[in-house]
């Protein structure tokens, strides 16, 4: 049973009867199919959680969390692209995988500035849209703690509900567009969908996870989550972050992984030489015409 004291996510408080909340469905290593059933897989205890730990502790050691410092440790890459982890996902695709380069770091201080509800499919959909996002917790997370939500049953309406905001791919612009500018020199990061003059964009389909949930049906569904634990999703699963109410630092990544022979996106990857990714820089914006 979920300890629910003093869950909310931006701030709004969540609907915590049965019909709108719930826990996550925890699963095996071998149990693939219930990606599609579900959208998710829920595994506990996938990883040594003597080896998380220790990243953790050598993550806490820094005197500052860059978002680059998980791809260049080598203890980092041991969890996250090490044996266990990379046979995990050739089991889950039933052919080898690759993962990408790039390894988002997410660390949350108290507070209400929970991830907003969003697909991953806007953010890294110019290679395969077969990807799954690996979300693991460097830390143990409890419910109200800044760990992560899945909107029951998203990954099928997505496609329908959201066809024009998962066609979106955050780092095209409108050459034509009143932000065009804005979004070459880097004063915009991303144009919103619609192309509202003015109007960045953060990627989420709204910043209000109780009135989605709401128009939506089903349950948003968490974990009391452990060090050891992953949650990996699809690309048109939504999903959102609840607000930190502990008093320390929430710790995570996000990690990405495809099957090794369907193309790759090339943000995420290191270059032909070697070089970083590319990720959401100005390298990767694309004009187009609207």
């Amino acid at each position: 049973m979920l300890d629910t004291a003093h869950v909310s996510a931006g701030g709004r408080p969540l609907d915590l009867s049965p019909e709108a909340f719930g826990e996550l469905r925890r699963s095996e290593p071998g149990d693939a199919h219930r990606l599609a059933e579900d959208g998710y897989l829920f595994v506990p205890g996938l990883l040594d959680r003597a080896e998380v730990e220790a990243a953790r502790a050598e993550l806490l050691a820094q005197e500052e969390l860059a978002q680059d410092y998980a791809m260049g440790s080598e203890r980092m890459r041991s969890v996250l692209q090490g044996e266990r982890m990379m046979g995990f996902f050739a089991g889950l695709f039933g052919a080898p995988a690759r993962s990408y380069d790039f390894i988002w770091l997410r660390h949350q201080p108290p507070g209400d500035d929970a991830t907003h509800p969003h697909c991953d499919l806007v953010f890294m959909g110019r290679g395969t849209p077969d990807v799954l996002t690996c979300w693991t917790p460097f830390g143990d997370i409890a419910p109200g703690g800044g760990g992560l939500l899945i909107l029951e049953g998203s990954h099928r309406t997505s496609p329908q509900r959201l066809a024009g905001y998962l066609a979106q791919d955050v780092d095209s612009y409108c050459e034509n567009g009143p932000n065009a500018d804005a979004v070459r020199t880097g004063a915009m990061r991303w144009e919103h969908w619609e192309h509202r003059a003015g109007q960045d964009w953060g990627g989420e389909i709204t910043e209000d996870p109780v009135a989605l949930r709401e128009r939506w049906g089903g349950r948003w569904l968490t974990a009391d989550f452990r060090m050891g634990d992953v949650l990996v999703f699809t690309m048109r699963t939504v999903h959102a972050g609840t607000d930190n109410h502990t008093d320390g630092l929430r710790l995570s990544t996000d990690s990405r992984y495809q099957r090794a022979d369907q193309p790759v996106d090339e943000r995420w990857v290191r270059g032909e030489h070697g070089e970083a990714p590319i990720g959401h820089g100005l390298a990767a914006k694309r004009a187009k015409i609207c």
